[in-house]
């Protein structure tokens, strides 16, 4: 019995250390490589710090949180956390290290981008006509004061002729649990789409004047106690004009009773709780967000809609190289009366698209959208291109390269519109296969076979880039 007593006594540390269910004390968390971003931003985006309790168990789990919310903040072309477990201290702590390579910041860039809805509807339907184009610079400063700030200026000519300045600080109190985003605009174009036919885009357009003006300003408050979950308030004021022609002829719904300009102020709160892994093309985790937005407050009585909105994504791993992802979104018009016409949006505008439907567009108070979708990793690397590249933070190229099918379903709520859009009101069906490429991290690009209920086909290109 002694023996044993002394045995136990003596590995005590050691078992104390393995044994499943034990946890250990965060004794140190060093942090290499952070130049420019703030010790308390890469703090802020972890899920452990000095002084916690970690299970054993859930070492690895923790450490690959942490490694995701980092790579996610956008800040790092690398990251790589580490602890020697045959260094754990007696009693149960461990030390972390946390080596980073800064990705870069600056993007002072000149501005060429379609002013279509995307690349598919510029390339078929537009005729690649470079009447269609916006050109100017762009400049967005990343991690602007190191606390993942940014800062945005700009401006383009051609088909838009725009000015816009932003500033984004996540970080405004010492917990870093509150932020702050301004945002103004200016833009006014040549030509503007005033109509829905057969559900697609109907465009009027002046060579000597401008048909559309538009300035909005933009106050957006965050609220972040815990890591995942986030809370946005966000005020704002907008101005638009059309030409007399559109708004009193061409389409007297545009903005309403055949005016030509609206004003009005907005409010709007949304709730987010994201968990996903990687955030522009997600392997596992979930995504949710509602919120509800008023248009109009009553102080110019020119905009009256209140909104209410829902997304819902989920990314279930299984095997070795398998994801399968499902998913609803919908929008649902509190204020039942017709909308303005820019305001009338459903399926085919910002993330509400459906497979198959690139060129399609369907107006609607009302809208609901689910999918399913598989994907497979076929390559995992990092391509190293060496002196061939100047800029450390882009020598190192982590690649993926992999297959996914989709099925996509919706349909759109559309009470006001008449029989000369035949999409409204219907269920649309669409399904794709395509082959992703995962560049640094979050930068994908595809090829896609797409296929509608319609029986069109086509390949389509897709790009979904992070800055």
């Amino acid at each position: 019995m002694r023996l044993v007593a002394i045995i136990l006594l003596l590995f005590a540390p050691l078992l104390s250390w393995a044994a499943p269910g034990d946890s250990l004390t965060v004794a140190e968390v060093e942090l290499i490589g952070h130049r420019k971003t703030r010790p308390r931003v890469v703090f802020r985006e972890m899920t452990f710090g000095r002084g916690d309790r970690l299970a054993v168990d859930d070492l690895d789990r923790v450490v690959a949180r942490s490694y995701n919310n980092l790579m996610n903040s956008g800040l790092f072309a690398s990251v790589e956390i580490t602890y020697d477990s045959t260094q754990v201290r007696a009693g149960g702590q461990v030390a972390f290290t946390v080596r980073m390579r800064e990705t870069w910041y600056i993007y002072p860039v000149p501005v060429f981008e379609l002013a279509d809805r995307n690349f598919n509807v510029w390339w078929t339907e537009e005729n690649r006509s470079l009447d269609r184009v916006n050109v100017g610079g762009k400049l967005t400063y990343y991690n602007f004061t190191g606390q993942r700030d940014r800062l945005k200026l700009g401006f383009t000519t051609g088909y838009t002729r725009s000015l816009q300045a932003g500033y984004r600080l996540p970080y405004l109190n010492r917990a870093g649990s509150v932020g702050m985003e301004l945002e103004f605009s200016y833009l006014r174009r040549r030509e503007q789409n005033y109509l829905t036919l057969d559900n697609r885009q109907i465009f009027y357009s002046d060579p000597d004047a401008f048909v559309y003006r538009r300035s909005n300003a933009d106050l957006t408050i965050n609220y972040r106690k815990k890591i995942y979950v986030s809370h946005y308030l966000s005020f704002g004021w907008r101005q638009s004009e059309i030409a007399d022609i559109i708004g009193r002829v061409l389409n007297p719904e545009f903005f309403g009773g055949g005016r030509t300009q609206q004003k009005y102020f907005r409010i709007a709160y949304d709730f987010q709780n994201d968990r996903r892994d990687i955030r522009n093309y997600p392997w596992k985790g979930k995504y949710f967000s509602v919120g509800i937005a008023k248009e109009g407050l009553g102080i110019y009585g020119q905009r009256d809609g209140l909104e209410v909105h829902g997304d819902y994504r989920e990314f279930i791993p299984f095997g070795k190289r398998y994801s399968l992802n499902y998913g609803v979104a919908a929008k649902y018009s509190l204020i039942r009366t017709r909308q303005p016409f820019l305001e009338n949006r459903a399926i085919g505008f910002g993330n509400n698209g459906l497979i198959g439907y690139q060129f399609y567009v369907v107006d609607g108070l009302d809208m609901v959208i689910w999918r399913l979708g598989l994907r497979r990793e076929f390559i995992k690397t990092k391509l190293d291109l060496g002196k061939l590249v100047f800029i450390d933070a882009f020598r190192y190229i982590p690649l993926r390269i992999l297959g996914s099918v989709q099925f996509n379903q919706g349909i759109a709520n559309a009470p006001f519109v008449d029989g000369t859009n035949q999409l409204n009101n219907n269920l649309l069906t669409g399904m794709g296969a395509s082959i992703d490429f995962v560049l640094y991290y979050d930068m994908v690009a595809g090829v896609q076979y797409n296929r509608n209920h319609l029986g069109e086909d086509g390949v389509y290109l897709n790009l979904n880039l992070s800055f």
